[in-house]
């Protein structure tokens, strides 16, 4: 039920994306890498950019609530890629019930990145023999010093979750 339409950014929507990457999660991208491989959609009715597109797959969506940039799984797994922030680390056994939407509680963190404050979009990861995978997505309800401290309640609200 998509009827927004992808076109290429224009040179303030770059700007506006390299900004949030930048400001909310850390990451930098170069611009004229970002050009070439960005898309973007907009809102019909006040054209505002709503979805954001890397290599034609759906990388993050702008929350229209308060504007911040919301990756999806796809989108987590090139910001892992490019470092470790806004993760929460736990064992592969719980993993796999992750990747189902469930939801993470405190006891099962094993690593979390130190910057965490509640409400945080975090992704959610484990580490394997093969690297670090993303299981998924969701919102910090703890922040990142009790995580795996206390041993009771929930530590992250999962969103997404991702079947391996």
């Amino acid at each position: 039920m998509k009827s927004e339409t992808r076109e290429k950014p224009n040179g303030w929507d770059i700007k506006v994306i390299k900004t949030l990457l930048s400001y909310l999660y850390g990451y930098t991208f170069e611009e004229d890498s970002l050009r070439s491989r960005v898309m973007v959609a907009r809102s019909r009715k006040t054209g505002r950019l709503k979805e954001i597109y890397l290599d034609n797959v759906l990388f993050a969506t702008i929350r229209l609530s308060d504007g911040f940039l919301v990756p999806t799984l796809h989108g987590w797994e090139l910001l892992v890629s490019q470092g470790k922030k806004y993760f929460v680390e736990v064992p592969e056994e719980v993993a796999t019930f992750i990747a189902e939407g469930k939801t993470v509680f405190s006891k099962h963190v094993t690593g979390v990145y130190e910057e965490t404050l509640p409400g945080d979009e975090v992704v959610i990861t484990s580490k394997s023999n093969t690297g670090t995978k993303v299981y998924g997505s969701g919102k910090a309800v703890l922040p990142a010093s009790s995580m795996g401290k206390i041993k009771r309640g929930k530590a992250v609200k999962t969103r997404h979750g991702k079947k391996q």
